[in-house]
């Protein structure tokens, strides 16, 4: 059982596993430790004594040394419309388009295929303690707390993290082709603290999730949801991913949210996120509007 961080000190990313109480400073990149331990149970690295992880989870720096997203992706995927709310509350938001008598996301939910989109790579992602962001032509952007899964180049699970699939909602439900508009863009994606080996977990589908969103130091917005309610298995999601789509060793796959928000949740400059997964501990974020960050 393995968790894995990294910090940025002096210039240089630093990977740490945790293996029980046990801080261990890797001798490779997390992809490289996450794919030996995943083979073999190995780890290799050196005891570290002294490093107070949870205060740096909490403080976000300490002593010039300064945590950040447990890897660098070299691409983010992700799945949508997986729970039912997601399908029933965006069927719900207005004029959306239809195939035969369902709306899209009806329809989605209930084919056989999934929704499968490109979220991202590694420069437009942030860590535990950086800020995601508001697009500067988005009025209704919110937070969409997921599992996320860490695969290898043949869609094996190497680990499993909290991601936030930040989202412009006002422009995807304009019209569903902005839907890259929607969710790619600089500071759309969060995940983290940590990449946790799959036998950390164990089960996937028992995990309680949940969002609190900050407004000057006061809870706005509280919402929680399971795994429990996913209606499509991640082993199928991943199937459809890596049809006819090779991927590479890293490769982040977002499985969806159980949480919508509706127009009056939105993220506001200066909010801070926090979403906690079981088992994976808490992703907190800080929210800066694109056009209010001074360049």
């Amino acid at each position: 059982m393995m968790k894995i961080f990294r910090v940025i000190r002096r210039g240089y990313y630093i990977c740490y596993g945790i293996v029980g109480n046990q801080v261990i400073r890797l001798d490779e990149d997390p992809i490289r430790a996450l794919i030996r331990y995943y083979e073999n149970r190995e780890i290799l690295g050196d005891k570290v004594n002294g490093l107070d992880y949870q205060m740096l989870l909490s403080k976000f720096e300490i002593n010039g040394m300064k945590i950040t997203k447990p890897l660098d992706p070299p691409e983010v995927w992700g799945s949508g419309i997986t729970y039912e709310i997601a399908r029933d509350r965006y069927s719900a938001e207005g004029n959306i388009a239809q195939i035969a008598d369902k709306t899209i996301y009806e329809a989605v939910y209930d084919d056989e295929r999934p929704e499968i989109f490109f979220k991202g790579n590694a420069n437009r992602c942030v860590g535990h303690g950086e800020a995601i962001v508001i697009r500067s032509d988005s009025e209704w952007t919110v937070p969409e707390p997921e599992l996320a899964v860490v695969l290898d180049s043949n869609g094996k699970i190497l680990g499993y993290t909290i991601m936030d699939d930040v989202s412009a909602r006002d422009i995807e439900a304009k019209n569903p082709l902005y839907l890259p508009q929607s969710k790619i863009y600089i500071g759309c994606c969060a995940f983290g603290p940590f990449i946790a080996s799959p036998d950390e977990v164990e089960n996937p589908y028992n995990l309680d999730i949940i969002l609190k969103i900050y407004r000057d130091n006061m809870i706005v917005c509280e919402s929680t949801t399971s795994t429990r309610k996913m209606r499509r298995k991640i082993e199928e999601q991943i199937k459809y991913l890596t049809r006819d789509n090779s991927i590479p060793d890293g490769t982040i796959l977002t499985t969806g949210t159980g949480i919508a928000l509706s127009k009056d949740k939105g993220l506001k400059h200066g909010d801070v996120v926090e979403i906690s997964i079981s088992k994976l501990g808490t992703l907190i974020t800080p929210v800066l509007r694109r056009d209010n960050i001074k360049s």
